[in-house]
């Protein structure tokens, strides 16, 4: 479907390729029933400045998890690190090579966050 640049910005401010979803309608009255429903909250969006659509949105927004995770504090990076309590206790359970691997990951754990 041919979009006008207003529809086809109205259509980006809610997905992350409105061109891509309009090819694959089904229907065009989709499509611009679709536009009509978001047309208001596009344009409040706008009108409020520093406008984003909905790509910027989420990559600002994977950015800020990726900044936040990498500031925890340290005993929590730590302890997120080790491999869950229950795959610990069942590698101690089989013994082996299991228990080997297991301490590996563990001292790797130790190694990379010491204690101070």
């Amino acid at each position: 479907m041919d979009l006008t640049s207003r529809q086809l910005a109205i259509l980006n401010h809610i997905l992350l390729d409105g061109q891509a979803w309009a090819d694959h309608a089904i229907k065009d009255e989709h499509v611009l029933t679709k536009i009509a429903k978001y047309e208001s909250a596009y344009d409040d969006a706008v009108a409020k400045g520093d406008y984003k659509n909905r790509k910027q949105r989420d990559d600002a927004n994977a950015q800020a998890e990726v900044e936040r995770q990498n500031n925890l504090p340290y005993h929590i990076k730590r302890q997120r690190a080790y491999p869950p309590m229950g795959d610990q206790l069942d590698a101690l359970w089989k013994g082996g090579d299991d228990a080997d691997a297991m301490k590996v990951l563990v001292n790797k754990v130790k190694t990379d966050f010491p204690k101070s």
